[in-house]
């Protein structure tokens, strides 16, 4: 599984946003800006143990959100088959001697790109 360190920023880029304003600022300050539970307490006014345990009902959320709507896998499945078509694009250009036939290759090839760029 990947690291907790990795994994809570890309749920937080999905699913973030059906947080509360406090789950937001407690994740931003502790995966974002890598500041201690103490550093956090201060500035949300807090205690340690507060920002604790709002940082696992947290986490529990994203993980949650992430069990039921799968939007992460989903994502870099599609970005692998977007990869696989652009490459076989590349193979097949290499067959086509017409001028118009590469041209549309090209531009299959740009909203591909435009697609993983959105992703």
């Amino acid at each position: 599984m990947m690291d907790k360190f990795f994994k809570i920023p890309i749920l937080y880029d999905y699913y973030g946003e059906f947080l509360t304003t406090k789950q937001k600022q407690a994740i931003d300050f502790y995966y974002n800006l890598n500041y201690s539970l103490a550093e956090i307490g201060e500035k949300m006014g807090i205690t340690r143990q507060g920002v604790r345990d709002i940082l696992v009902r947290s986490e529990e959320t994203l993980y949650n959100f992430d069990k039921k709507l799968k939007l992460v896998d989903k994502f870099e499945k599609i970005n692998i088959i977007i990869d696989e078509l652009l490459l076989d694009l590349t193979e097949v250009e290499g067959f086509v001697k017409e001028e118009t036939g590469i041209r549309k290759i090209n531009k299959i090839k740009s909203h591909l790109k435009d697609l993983l760029e959105e992703n």
